[in-house]
């Protein structure tokens, strides 16, 4: 895999805007203007991406493991299949970005906005979620094991089919999110909003219910303890 410089990265970019398969791992590229880059099936491993603009860009099937992805705007972009693992997303807009089949395990996504974001059968294992704006998300049959969303907005999120088991949600508003069929076993529901929300199906038991507020909330079919 040929390995490229920063003034190489910013140089096709400008040309071509296509950096598909290049080793950029470790590179310092905070603070550029990236917008609809392609960067497919790339090394991006600890490289950082931090304060720049790759709204619309391709990261698809790319290894950001490690990387520093903080206070940047990844508006509408391209994650499928990419791996994020252990990667700081913190204060970063993901609205509308693509991350199906994605691996963010112990990913820092604090603070972040991922409003109507896909994370569709992605691994968001132990990621920490904690104030993050998620309103419309659409994590259904995602693996959501151990998360920590205190205090996020998931209005109107689509977790359906969810592994939610061991997952911190105090304090979250699920108000209207379908959680049909999703596995909240051990799960930490502390002044979590569930008003209108789906659980038919839902597996609740083990949890920790604490002024838990699940006014006209669907409950056909939930295992309760």
């Amino acid at each position: 895999m040929e390995r490229l410089t920063r003034q190489q990265v910013i140089n096709r970019a400008q040309a071509s805007g296509d950096l598909s398969g290049y080793d950029l791992s470790g590179l310092l590229l905070s603070n550029l203007d990236l917008i609809s880059v392609r960067f497919r099936s790339c090394d991006l491993r600890g490289t950082n991406l931090s304060s720049s603009n790759l709204s619309m860009s391709s990261f698809e099937d790319a290894d950001l493991s490690g990387s520093n992805m903080s206070s940047s705007n990844f508006t509408g972009a391209n994650f499928r299949r990419s791996n994020i693992s252990r990667s700081d997303l913190t204060f970063s807009s993901f609205i509308g970005s693509d991350f199906t089949g994605a691996i963010l395990h112990e990913a820092n996504l604090t603070t972040s906005r991922i409003t109507s974001a896909i994370f569709e059968k992605a691994d968001l294992s132990a990621a920490n979620l904690q104030m993050t704006e998620a309103v419309l998300v659409r994590m259904n049959d995602a693996l959501l094991r151990n998360i920590k969303a205190y205090g996020s907005s998931m209005i109107g999120a689509n977790l359906a089919g969810a592994d939610l088991r061991g997952a911190m949600l105090h304090g979250t508003d699920l108000s209207g999110a379908d959680l049909s069929r999703a596995d909240l076993r051990g799960a930490s529901l502390i002044e979590t909003v569930f008003v209108a929300a789906n659980l038919a199906g839902a597996d609740l038991r083990d949890t920790r219910i604490k002024n838990t507020d699940t006014t006209r909330a669907n409950l056909e079919g939930a295992k309760l303890d």
